[in-house]
């Protein structure tokens, strides 16, 4: 099958996924603590101190969101060969593994396989919503306090936000009419590739479009504004 890469042209994977699947070629890894700088505080300064750090490093992956069991999976290597070689056979562990779970220190309802690399949300959240007192991990205020999804809107706003979230806010959600002319020119795009499925829009970190098994992501203003002067009059 095709699978999308970062950079280039696609690589023919060497098993059947029947999934979607991403790979490429120069992943860069960066130590553990250094996406809380960049989506709290200073983002330039965290990716570069990341890059900087003797702990990161560039590599091939490939990545599998299987759906049965549904879980996330990546495999590393020198070329995108091993990579996706390394990826399968995490996959096979996952398709036959009689798991069991635990949540190793985790109160979200996330859990681990003991003997394996599959993990999923499989138990009730520990932490309780603030309001109803409802098992929940879907929100959290600035004071640490839970909501479940029927009161997150209701919680106070953090007046010293980081990036983190001033993103996932849902009262700073994508206007309505941006969103339309955004997920317009992701029909184009995927249209001018050929791709003719729905076309869905999620939004956290990055706004991310998804066609059949094919997928992009706009992170930063200067990449939106050139995407819709791009797509926006293009006409299959």
């Amino acid at each position: 099958m095709k699978v999308k890469m970062s950079f280039g042209e696609e690589y023919d994977s060497k098993y059947e996924w029947n999934c979607f699947c991403q790979g490429g070629e120069n992943g860069i890894v960066l130590p553990k603590g250094s996406l809380n700088k960049i989506f709290e505080s200073d983002p330039l300064m965290g990716l570069a101190e990341g890059m900087a750090s003797e702990e990161s490093y560039t590599t091939a992956f490939f990545e599998a969101f299987p759906k049965n069991p549904s879980c996330f999976l990546r495999g590393e290597g020198k070329t995108i060969e091993e990579a996706e070689e390394s990826c399968w056979q995490k996959y096979q562990k996952v398709a036959t593994c009689d798991h069991e779970m635990e949540r190793r220190n985790r109160t979200d309802g996330y859990g681990y396989c003991k003997k394996c690399s599959y993990s999923h949300m499989v138990f009730q959240p520990l932490t309780k919503c603030c309001r109803c007192n409802k098992p929940t991990a879907y929100g959290q205020d600035y004071k640490g306090r839970w909501y479940c999804k029927k009161h997150n809107t209701t919680k106070p706003k953090n007046p010293n936000p980081g990036l983190t979230e001033r993103m996932t806010d849902p009262r700073n959600r994508l206007p309505r009419k941006r969103k339309k002319i955004l997920k317009k020119c992701a029909v184009n795009k995927f249209q001018k590739d050929n791709l003719f499925g729905k076309v869905t829009f999620s939004y956290m970190f990055s706004k991310k479009f998804s066609c059949n098994n094919y997928q992009f992501s706009l992170l930063f203003s200067k990449n939106e504004v050139n995407f819709v002067k791009k797509y926006k009059k293009f006409h299959y």
